[in-house]
């Protein structure tokens, strides 16, 4: 289960950092460093019996650009596990980059960042067709593990070295 309560916002002039907690197996705090705005409206939402949970990051900007970093909490039974937790976010990605393709959707390029275990996860750049006469829309992707049993999918319109620096510094905490 995954239940997220907001504990600490910390704004700075240059950076932001947020720092939460959830309960997994037991209760873990997670934190994150956002850069390129300074102010971010940060709230959760735990949904699917509190397996996924969303963080949504908003610009408190008109036209600032916003993220939705969603956290999975995979827990199988060790004795009767049929799910290799290992590949899970594997799997995501080629499933959403494929449902992308399917939509008319493409892949501009991608990057790959390491994440703070040393890690490294690719940022898909994704452009979606939009409606006659509006312009398509473009956001970044990203599929990985915080640890064996949760794991992270981060759809970001915020620019790359914004959406990296989630990346790099989304963690768990001791």
């Amino acid at each position: 289960m995954l239940c997220l309560a907001l504990s600490a916002i910390i704004l700075l002039p240059t950076s932001s950092a947020y720092e939460g907690s959830i309960s997994v197996i037991g209760t873990k705090n997670i934190s994150f460093e956002l850069i390129s705005e300074p102010e971010y409206s940060i709230s959760s939402n735990a949904s699917a019996a509190m397996s996924i949970q969303t963080i949504s990051v908003n610009s408190t900007k008109p036209d600032g650009k916003n993220a939705s970093i969603m956290i999975m909490s995979m827990a199988i039974d060790a004795e009767n596990q049929t799910l290799n937790n290992s590949e899970f976010s594997g799997f995501m990605e080629s499933m959403f980059m494929g449902m992308i393709k399917l939509a008319n959707g493409r892949e501009l390029g991608s990057i790959v960042v390491a994440n703070p275990m040393g890690g490294n996860v690719t940022l898909h750049r994704v452009v979606m067709q939009s409606a006659v006469n509006r312009p398509a829309n473009e956001s970044i992707m990203a599929f990985w593990d915080l640890d064996e049993y949760n794991h992270v999918i981060l759809t970001s319109d915020m620019d790359l070295n914004a959406t990296s620096k989630i990346v790099e510094t989304l963690k768990m905490l001791p």
